[in-house]
Order: C-alpha cells, then sequence, then structure tokens
C-alpha cells in the first residue's frame, strides 16, 4: 500500500507533469504498433527502457540531450562500446528507473519527462499510460518478421517525424534501401549449392544453444546475404537445439551473438564445457564469426543494421563482396551518419569486441 504522504506526492507530480504536457504544441504521430498518440511537437526529455533506441535516436538527430533516462543495459553497451566515446554524455544518463522489462513508475516521474518510449509487448506499458504521460512503442519482430531493415526503416520514418528531422532519415533510409538493393542484386543468381549452409546463434553456451529459425532476425541476415539457414522449417524463430543436430546439420559457417560471451576461440579450442565442436565444418574450415558492436549490437535492428547487412555478405560471399573494405565502410558510415572519425582501433574494436 502506498503510504499518504507518497501518494499526495505522486499524484502532485503527476499533475505537474499534466501541466507542463498539456502547456507544449502537440501533434499526433502512429506508431510501431499503431496506436495514435499526441506527443511534443518537440520534446525536450525523453525516458525510454528499450535497449537500442539511443542508438536509433543518436542516428535519427545527432544528439541526445533530450534522453534523460535510458535502460542500465544501454548504459552499460555504450560504457563497452564505441558508442560512449561518440557520445560519452550518454554515460551521465539516468538508469534507475527500469530494471528488465519493469518500470518503476514513481522514478519516472522524477525525470519530468515529456515522452516516453518502449517496446511491443512490454508488460509496463499499462502501468506507464496510467501517468497520462505519451508512450511511443516500437516493434521488434510483429511487423517485419525479422526483417531488420525494414524495422530500422519504420523507426527512422516514425522518429523523423517525432523529432521533425525527415531530410536527414530520409537519408539514413536511403542508404539502407541501397545497400540491400546491391547486396539482393549479387546473391540473386546464386544457387542452393553455392550457397554456404550456416546458423546464426543468439545463444552459446555450456547449458544454452539457441538458433534462429524463419522470422527471427539471423534468419533475415542469413538469407539476404548469400547463405542458407539450416535451422529446420519447424523450429520456432528461436529455437532452442542440441550439439546431435549441429552435428546432423553440420553448418560451414557459424554465426554468434553479442548476447553471448562465447567466442570463435572458444570454439577452435574447445573451451565451451560439455561440447565437441571439434568436428563441425564451421570449426574445422575456421568459419566462425562474432557479431560485431558498434553503436549497438549488430545482430538486433539498430542504427548499424546497413553495415551488418555488409560484413555478413562478404563473411558469406567473399569473392562477391570483394569490391569493398568493411572498415572503409565502416568509417565512411560513421563519418556521414554520426559526424565521428573512427580511428583503425576504434574500427578493430567494433568488429572484434573483447568483452
Amino acid at each position: 500500500m502506498i503510504k499518504p504522504v507518497l501518494l499526495a506526492a505522486l499524484l502532485a507530480s503527476v499533475s505537474l507533469l499534466a501541466t507542463v504536457v498539456q502547456a507544449q504544441e502537440t501533434h499526433t504521430v502512429t506508431d510501431r504498433a499503431d496506436r495514435e498518440v499526441e506527443i511534443p511537437v518537440s520534446p525536450e526529455r525523453i525516458v525510454t527502457n528499450f535497449l537500442p533506441f539511443p542508438s536509433a535516436y543518436y542516428i535519427s538527430t545527432g544528439s541526445v540531450d533530450e534522453l534523460v533516462g535510458i535502460a542500465e543495459d544501454s548504459r552499460n553497451m555504450a560504457e563497452r562500446s564505441v558508442f560512449g566515446r561518440i557520445v560519452p554524455d550518454l554515460l551521465n544518463k539516468a538508469t534507475g528507473f527500469a530494471a528488465g522489462n519493469s518500470v518503476n513508475v514513481e522514478e519516472v516521474l522524477k525525470l519530468s519527462p515529456d515522452l516516453f518510449v518502449t517496446y511491443e509487448n512490454n508488460p509496463a506499458l499499462a502501468d506507464i499510460e496510467k501517468i497520462d504521460l505519451p508512450v511511443l512503442v516500437l516493434d521488434v519482430l510483429s511487423r517485419s518478421k525479422g526483417n531488420v531493415l525494414e524495422t530500422f526503416e519504420g523507426w527512422m520514418t516514425l522518429l523523423g517525424q517525432v523529432t521533425a528531422q525527415q531530410d536527414r532519415t530520409s537519408e539514413i533510409i536511403a542508404f539502407a534501401h541501397a545497400t540491400l538493393d546491391d547486396t539482393r542484386s549479387r546473391v540473386a543468381d546464386l544457387t542452393d549449392e553455392e550457397k554456404p549452409g550456416a546458423l546464426f546463434f543468439a545463444r552459446l553456451e555450456e547449458k544454452s544453444l539457441k538458433v534462429n529459425g524463419a522470422g527471427h532476425f539471423g534468419n533475415f541476415w542469413l538469407t539476404e546475404s548469400g547463405a542458407q539457414n539450416l535451422a529446420p522449417t519447424d523450429f520456432a524463430p528461436l529455437a532452442d537445439i542440441d550439439m546431435e543436430q549441429v552435428y546432423a546439420l553440420n553448418p560451414e559457417v557459424i554465426f554468434i551473438s553479442n548476447f553471448s560471451a562465447t567466442k570463435p576461440e572458444d570454439l577452435y579450442e574447445n573451451r565451451v564445457p560439455g561440447q565437441d565442436w571439434s568436428h563441425v565444418k564451421a570449426v574445422a574450415d575456421r568459419r566462425v564469426y562474432k557479431i560485431p558492436e558498434g553503436v549497438f549490437q549488430w545482430y538486433p535492428p539498430s542504427a548499424d543494421a546497413p553495415l551488418m547487412l555488409k560484413w555478413m555478405a562478404q563473411k558469406n560471399q567473399p569473392e562477391l563482396f570483394a569490391h569493398y573494405s568493411i572498415e572503409a565502410e565502416i568509417k565512411a558510415y560513421y563519418s556521414r551518419f554520426y559526424g565521428y572519425e573512427l580511428s583503425d582501433a576504434d574500427v578493430a574494436s567494433i568488429l572484434d569486441p573483447q568483452f
């Protein structure tokens, strides 16, 4: 039960927040859950518990000044990656209002937000909406069924409207389209025999092996970049798998997401307890790859999504995509869209994250 004094303070905060929001000029946008939401024309204090959102907001605006609260995991990822060096102020944002999928409404109110941004199926959405605060919902898998660039485009389109940066976000979307179109044109005539069989591991740990089936991010990355996803067609989008199934599928290429600490060397040297990878073709041929991490992890949708496709294409079809240097592509993208000149060491840390 909320104590009377605390309840009075909470109600006063809600009343003040409502007054502030009503005083601002507003407009209506349709979020990625098809909800019509009235938001400030120029949001000044945004709180979010959606992990990739700071990267998406930054590429859309070139700033994080309006972000007053972010998820703790977003801050932690920025601190260990190049994002924290590009935007050091991100490391000073409030994080205590959220833990996992839960949100402390009282702590949110202390940040005096005029907009809250979250993700589809967030259990805390109902509690947040009770405080008369505009809430935008971003999609993850429901609309695009794992098509990462489609999701990325949807986020950019919405953020262009939210921040009045349509020219900027249209340029970002055009680059993503051009990347996808070029990649598709180069792999379009490949036969199945010319596409390496691959598995994309969302988790690869001692007691947890999970691969991406149809309808998840890894399936999109594999099939669009000239590989075959060996995950059986009856697998769930995120499916458990055991070593006997891995042996039977015998992938030529393996990708490991950043949600596991396992690195290629752990498979090459058989360091995962209870698992023997020595006879798997991808391991024998040393074609096991850890997913890069830039302003966010490259496995799910993020502001670096076009770069992930370029990187994947070179890993799966090195001869078809030998016409560019991925290091040069990363530097050019960060210069153009983030206004930041990466060093060689920065690029190396993106391509080989050490955590």
